[in-house]
Order: C-alpha cells, then structure tokens, then sequence
C-alpha cells in the first residue's frame, strides 16, 4: 500500500499508482513516483471478533516512513446479525450433517437387539407424554413414520423418557445404519 505524500491519500495500490500516471513507464521491479511513498505493514490490534473489528485508519507519519495504523470498532447491528445468522447456518449444518435418518424398521430392530426396547415399549412411553397436543404429535410422528432421524424432537423426548443419553442414540443410529 502507498500513500500520496502531496495529498496524503493512502491506500493506493501499485495498480492505483500507474493509472494515474498512464505516460509514465515504471521500472520494473515498482519503483512508485517520488510523490509515493510505501507504508508499511502493522500487525491488526487484539480485539473480540465477535463484537468488534479493526479499521485501517489514516498511516503514521514517522522518522523512518508511513506505518500502517488500526483502530477497533464495534460491529454494527448489520454485522453483528450477519455473524449470528452464519453462526445459526454453520450451527443448522453441522446438525444436518450429524443427522443420521434410518428405517422403522432398522430403529425397532436397533432398540430391541440393543437395549430389549420394543414398539409397545415406545407406544407406552408415548402414552405418557401428559400433554395431549405433545402426545398425539408425538404418536403421529412415531406411527406415520417411514424414516427416523436421530434428531427429531420425538426421538429426543422418547429417548429422554427411556432414559437414552445421547451416546446411547449414537451408538444405536450406528448399529441401525448396518441392518
């Protein structure tokens, strides 16, 4: 980066440079005009990335040259809910990924061969959801299904009422993938 020494407009690049002057044949490696001079790089400051950005801000006239200067910023609303909305994307993705659907069929044959869990077992279990609206969804979703995915809310709340932690659901979703 370079800064115009006349007019102290910087962040010109070597490209800025030669478009201003297009008569002017530059030597090749660059050597800019003399109005130009170089200004060097700076680390960026520490700063939360989460809630705060650097800046480049106007360089530092020195001894030796112009330095590279940096100011941290809070983010704005515009940033912050860009960040929040990646962060739910890449969140939402990795569930995705980790999502493992199998058949009803491998599920029951999973439950049985591994913990003894029956279907009459779950419809029990569902019986139990004290909440009718919860209860009936819940059956629906159980009896209407074709496919079981590792992450649907009835598996959570069935898995929870069977007293299934989360590595036990890993370990069975595993073992339904084989049948």
């Amino acid at each position: 980066m370079f800064i115009d020494t006349t007019t102290k407009e910087w962040g010109l690049s070597q490209a800025d440079i030669m478009q201003r002057h297009p008569s002017t044949i530059f030597p090749e490696p660059f050597v800019p005009l003399k109005e130009y001079q170089q200004v060097l790089d700076q680390p960026q400051p520490g700063f939360d990335g989460a809630t705060h950005k650097a800046v480049e801000v106007k360089p530092l006239e020195t001894e030796g040259g112009y330095l590279q200067q940096w100011e941290v910023v809070p983010l704005s609303d515009e940033e912050l809910a860009q960040l929040e909305a990646e962060r739910q994307a890449a969140e939402q993705a990795a569930r995705d990924a980790a999502r493992v659907t199998v058949t009803k069929r491998q599920a029951l044959l999973a439950l049985f061969d591994m913990k003894g869990i029956k279907n009459e077992d779950i419809e029990a279990q569902i019986n139990l959801i004290p909440d009718e609206f919860d209860r009936y969804r819940a059956l629906v979703d159980w009896q209407g299904s074709a496919a079981i995915e590792s992450d649907s809310p009835t598996v959570l709340k069935l898995a929870a009422g069977l007293n299934l932690t989360e590595a036990d659901l890993h370990e069975l979703f595993g073992y339904a993938e084989t049948l």
